[in-house]
């Protein structure tokens, strides 16, 4: 099957609900159950709860229960039931389906010999609450922000209007979100490595494919390196790797313009006076190694001595793939983080252009016939590389 019939055919399978899948590339198509409770440590602060406590607006959201019992797909490539390498798969901004990554999970399980997770971020996907994937009820929303703010239909759509909404009245929710994910995943990779996952061997270790903002929270997980879980460990960047003072939200499909300026608003510098003002912002942001790590990937000034020693370290680890249209997240912003310069791409860096339309949130387009063809290979230019860099 090429990219297009692989994509339809898996979309189709996941969405009608059906729970045992072989993909086109023989991969056994399994899902996982995940409670995301395990939050904290037990030797220091929960500094998830404590946050959520010091924001105003934010205590609800410990509440969504899909947000904390959720199901999670293995991508287990064939004749292996159990494996001992694994690559986590870690999603875009403003996700609410996995259509767009079953392709590359299913290309990678099948070229890597890795099993693939596909794991949500915290509040997307299928962690997030039905009504904001209803359409009637979010074109409405859309319609009373599009007047509230004086937004064009192009801005503000039923696609994002929930989350623009959800970081306009609380931009807290975005490292909240990150540090929710980050605690479960650091969860899920000790079940991994113990031997407690049903899927994997005690001993497995996990590299990372990062797309888009999920770029960002492999970043942080590789600089705070939380009980030295990624210390061997690769990390793929694809559209993503930029400082998130040089991402651009604004997106029909992510968020519209006023929750990204607030987001950016926010933490380029009203964080920086909470971080003054809340005993527990200065305690996480300045000594908590995932919250200084965050800090440091906000804006160049932050910690930079930390983030460039780290990324100067790894630097045969990660390898990154940017796209020369990409307005979202620009190779300039992913090139200067890896140590190199708007002007000089680092040797562990490509820029990528292709031969059709095509976008940060929108790499290979499926509904232009006339450039089927040209897509599948430039799907294929991107995933060998990824194949061979993460084998």
């Amino acid at each position: 099957m090429n990219f297009k019939e692989t994509y339809v055919y898996l979309k189709n399978q996941v969405n009608s609900g059906e729970r045992n899948i072989i993909s086109p590339a023989g991969s056994h198509i399994r899902w996982e159950k995940f409670s995301s409770l395990k939050t904290g440590k037990s030797d220091g602060p929960d500094y998830l709860k404590e946050l959520r406590n010091s924001i105003p607006g934010v205590i609800s959201d410990a509440d969504i229960y899909q947000n904390r019992e959720f199901i999670y797909p293995v991508f287990t490539p064939a004749g292996k039931d159990t494996n001992n390498r694994a690559i986590l798969l870690l999603h875009g901004l403003n996700e609410r389906k996995w259509d767009k990554y079953l392709p590359w999970a299913d290309y990678l399980a099948s070229k890597t010999g890795k099993s693939v997770i596909l794991f949500p971020i915290s509040f997307h996907i299928n962690r997030s609450l039905p009504e904001w994937t209803d359409r009637h009820i979010m074109q409405v929303r859309s319609e009373e922000r599009k007047k509230k703010f004086s937004l064009k239909d192009s801005e503000s759509t039923l696609i994002n209007e929930a989350i623009s909404e959800r970081l306009t009245d609380v931009p807290e929710r975005l490292f909240l979100s990150g540090l929710q994910t980050a605690e479960d995943i650091i969860s899920l990779l000790h079940d991994i490595h113990d031997g407690n996952h049903s899927h994997f061997l005690r001993g497995t270790k996990s590299d990372i494919f990062a797309y888009s903002i999920g770029g960002l929270l492999a970043q942080v997980l590789f600089m705070s390196n939380p009980d030295e879980l990624f210390s061997d460990s690769k990390l793929f960047l694809f559209c993503a790797g930029s400082l998130f003072g040089d991402m651009n939200g604004i997106s029909r499909l992510i968020m519209d313009p006023i929750a990204h300026f607030k987001l950016q608003d926010y933490y380029k510098n009203e964080l920086e006076t909470e971080i003054k003002k809340s005993w527990i912002f200065k305690d996480f942001f300045n000594n908590n190694k995932i919250g200084m790590a965050f800090r440091s990937m906000i804006a160049q000034d932050r910690f930079s001595n930390l983030r460039e020693k780290i990324f100067r370290k790894k630097k045969e680890m990660i390898y990154a793939i940017s796209l020369k249209n990409d307005r979202i997240i620009p190779a300039a912003g992913i090139s200067k983080i890896l140590l190199g310069s708007a002007s000089c791409i680092p040797s562990n860096m490509e820029v990528m252009d292709f031969p059709y339309p095509y976008s940060h949130e929108m790499p290979f387009p499926v509904k232009q016939d006339s450039i089927l063809e040209l897509v599948n290979e430039a799907f294929e230019r991107v995933f060998s590389k990824a194949a061979v860099f993460l084998s």
